[in-house]
């Protein structure tokens, strides 16, 4: 598929409106290259630690607490911890190719502030996740920047936690014993990539049947919903680190920013009052979504396990209200419920594989949406349709991340890969 280089699209404020499709982020992979010159266990400098850290997100690296990695830094596990074991060169000897949140602190000094950490130290909730420190974002210390390898499905990236959210989340400040000082200064923060948008109106089509437009940048994650009610979706994106959501109508530009949500919170958008699309959350920690209506007004509700499940939304049942559900990637199972409200799976399909992005869509214009997943490992959509039958695409390169939606207004969901 031809690629052009998109200009940074800079998302202009406005007023509200909505969404309906929402996907993950595909698992991508590159090498990294050789950073620093520390030794293994020995000293090493604030900007070889942030450095190193940097090659992962680069490399884009999945998240996975069975995998490892070996390049010029070493070999680590790359989950959370992993990430910080390889950032800080620590010696991994008689390890599972690195340290664990309950084991780093043994390498490292607690620090008597947030106020006191500088770059290349660490925020560890030894009982959940940890994450690299990488600067505070203001003056105030009211946001911190940060690298982590967050969970499965996600890649290396860098985030931001709001101060609030490190001290509810039961982070505390460490600093690794064999860090040295100077030399260093407070190191920018990566580029943002532009997102390039590359949508079909033909499901059969392995090439975009429309210009290619840019739209969010990383770390962002691209959305699509009829936001003025004309029939046709349209881009959307949700920035995880400052928990906001941008809808355009048309071009390149949103027409309306909502933030909603708290950081960690996985985006959702969908019809819930049949007429045009809402943003909603939900959220891993509680297993609660949080759905805004067209008045204003948000619903929740519990459904599912919560944890690494995928928030999804459709008209399972085709009454013309979209209503939300998950999917599991552990065991490529969805779970769909036909109201907004608290209670079991009104229906539960499995289909698709560990590896696989959930999808939903009216693939045969029928008035109610149905399943199919995006595999990144062979780039094809598979779409599940009335009859039980499935057809497949392959679309787009390596890396890329799906979307669904109706682009042409024609009553059929089709594909779209977003490059950055």
């Amino acid at each position: 598929m031809s690629r052009k280089i998109s200009k940074l699209t800079r998302l202009a404020l406005a007023t509200a409106i909505t969404a309906s499709t929402v996907l993950g982020s595909a698992a991508l992979a590159s090498s990294a290259h050789a950073v620093g010159t520390s030794s293994v266990g020995g000293d090493i400098s604030r900007s070889e630690i942030i450095a190193r850290a940097q090659s992962w997100v680069d490399a884009e690296v999945p998240y996975s607490q069975t995998s490892y990695r070996t390049d010029s830094n070493g070999t680590y596990r790359t989950d959370c911890s992993g990430l910080v074991s390889m950032a800080w060169h620590i010696n991994t000897a008689g390890t599972n190719s690195g340290f664990t949140t309950w084991t780093l602190p043994d390498y490292a000094t607690r620090l008597g502030s947030l106020d006191d950490l500088r770059p290349g130290d660490a925020l560890d909730n030894i009982s959940e996740h940890v994450v690299l420190f990488t600067g505070w974002a203001d003056a105030a210390h009211t946001r911190a920047n940060i690298i982590e390898e967050a969970k499965r499905g996600t890649n290396a990236r860098v985030s931001s936690y709001s101060r609030s959210y490190i001290v509810s989340g039961g982070f505390q400040p460490y600093r690794y014993d064999h860090t040295v000082e100077g030399g260093s200064g407070t190191p920018s923060v990566p580029a943002q990539k532009v997102m390039s948008w590359y949508l079909s109106d033909n499901a059969g089509s392995g090439v975009s049947t429309r210009p290619e437009f840019g739209f969010g940048n990383t770390p962002m994650v691209p959305l699509a919903g009829d936001f003025d009610g004309d029939g046709k979706d349209t881009q959307a994106s949700y920035d995880p680190t400052t928990s906001t959501f941008y809808l355009a109508n048309s071009g390149s530009t949103a027409q309306a920013t909502l933030g909603f949500g708290n950081p960690g919170n996985r985006p959702v958008l969908g019809r819930w009052d049949g007429t045009t699309s809402q943003i909603g959350v939900y959220m891993p920690d509680t297993g609660k979504f949080y759905l805004r209506h067209d008045n204003g007004d948000v619903t929740s509700f519990a459904f599912g396990n919560g944890g690494d499940w995928r928030p999804i939304a459709g008209d399972w049942d085709g009454n013309g209200t979209v209503t939300v559900g998950l999917y599991d990637p552990a065991t490529s199972t969805f779970y769909l419920r036909n109201s907004n409200t608290e209670g079991p799976a009104d229906q539960t399909i499995t289909f698709g594989n560990s590896d696989s992005i959930p999808l939903a869509g009216d693939w045969d214009h029928t008035g109610h949406t149905n399943i199919g997943v995006y595999m990144p490992a062979n780039r094809t959509f598979y779409f599940r349709h009335d009859n039980g039958t499935v057809t497949s695409v392959t679309y787009g390169d390596a890396g890329d991340t799906p979307v669904t939606g109706d682009w042409d207004g024609d009553g059929r969901d089709t594909q779209g890969i977003i490059h950055s």
